[in-house]
């Protein structure tokens, strides 16, 4: 069914580009997978099948297709040992026709003795050392998961100890691998350096692995990486693990530097949030009244709003009154009216009263806008 939909997809559908996600060939792949694994065949009779679904999971690489379902369909069928074995020797027969042994391993691993040796991790690997490009990375990363199922920790070591630089998740099974032979300063070494040749959110898990590893060596480096992974992803796990490793002397200049490397014109409700959870009242007070974002003052009145009443309706007042001259559609209408009726809550006063005969009076030709106001009650 999926070789029939992929050899006819000019005929049903355009766009080509479309259907690398596409659930129609997923699910047949699926299928195809869980109707071999639940024949229960004995490994010799399962062989063909292994090696249809690898040449697809290599082939789609190459063309651009649909790898990822195969590698899942791979890993649906190989159950047994002699499963994985068979897979792994393909593929290492494949990456050694597009990669030289020599530079697959780099000496790095003895066959003879069944031992890896580290080698020397403070140079960074030259452009000539990493993998050619994206397809041998993914066929690397392959064969390493293979490894780590049947544990084969000398070849893994050696092919990592070559190959950590030309991925993130290289990098990261390399460092772990260090560390669980208590090789820490070379995971470390290991780590940074992925934290610095990759970016963003790619190297969470690396910067996840370095704060186990800083946490009892390095308490500056376990503070700024756990600062840096907390202003980007906004966990609060993060902040709470921090929280809980700092001493009590020096949390508040903790807190004061994470709200400085945050923007307080986009992040103000991680800020308020943060105060909040500090006690710091007076603090969480002005980021609300100095914010340009009217629905913070809806969402924190009712935790703030008696701190300073006037104070705070004046400034709620202010951005409201700004809203209403900057509506020119009834949804925004429903929205400056759905803020007058949350400002009430403060009290029903004269500030009020005024505030409301204000706005109908200076936007008395606006009749979908009194219409709002009257839906609300105000």
């Amino acid at each position: 069914m999926f070789e029939a939909m992929r050899d006819h997809l000019h005929e049903f559908d355009p766009h080509w580009g479309g259907f690398e996600h596409d659930e129609t060939f997923q699910d047949a792949i699926a299928s195809y997978a869980t109707a071999i694994s639940e024949a229960a065949l004995p490994h010799e009779e399962k062989r063909e099948y292994i090696e249809y679904c690898f040449d697809q999971w290599l082939d789609e690489h190459e063309e651009g297709g649909f790898p990822q379902h195969f590698r899942e369909a791979l890993w649906e069928l190989c159950t047994t040992e002699d499963d994985y074995r068979y897979w792994q020797s393909l593929l290492r027969d494949r990456i050694d026709e597009r990669l030289d042994p020599d530079r697959l391993y780099s000496g790095q691993y003895d066959e003879n003795t069944d031992t890896w040796r580290r080698g020397d991790l403070t140079t960074p690997a030259n452009e000539e050392e990493l993998l050619d490009g994206f397809t041998e990375t993914a066929w690397m990363r392959g064969y390493v998961e293979l490894l780590d199922r049947i544990n084969e920790q000398a070849e893994l070591g050696a092919i990592l100890n070559r190959h950590y630089p030309a991925s993130r998740h290289l990098c990261l099974r390399y460092a772990r691998l260090l560390a669980e032979e208590c090789e820490h300063e070379a995971a470390i070494t290991v780590a940074e350096y992925g934290t610095e040749a990759f970016s963003g959110s790619d190297t969470i898990g690396l910067r996840e692995f370095l704060v186990d590893q800083y946490e009892e060596t390095d308490a500056d480096a376990f503070r700024d990486t756990m600062v840096g992974l907390f202003v980007e992803r906004t966990d609060w796990p993060y902040y709470e693990q921090l929280k809980t490793a700092t001493p009590d002397d020096e949390w508040e200049y903790v807190v004061d530097t994470i709200v400085d490397r945050l923007d307080s014109r986009w992040d103000a409700d991680t800020i308020i949030k943060i105060y909040l959870r500090e006690n710091r009242i007076d603090d969480a007070f002005e980021t609300v009244t100095n914010a340009r974002d009217l629905d913070l003052f809806e969402a924190y009145i009712h935790q703030l709003g008696n701190h300073d009443p006037a104070a705070y309706f004046d400034a709620y007042r202010r951005k409201i009154k700004k809203a209403a001259a900057d509506a020119s559609r009834r949804k925004y209408y429903t929205q400056v009216a759905e803020h007058l009726q949350t400002i009430q809550t403060l009290g029903r006063d004269r500030r009020f009263e005024n505030l409301v005969s204000f706005l109908r009076e200076k936007y008395s030709n606006r009749p979908a806008f009194l219409d709002e106001l009257e839906k609300v009650g105000v």
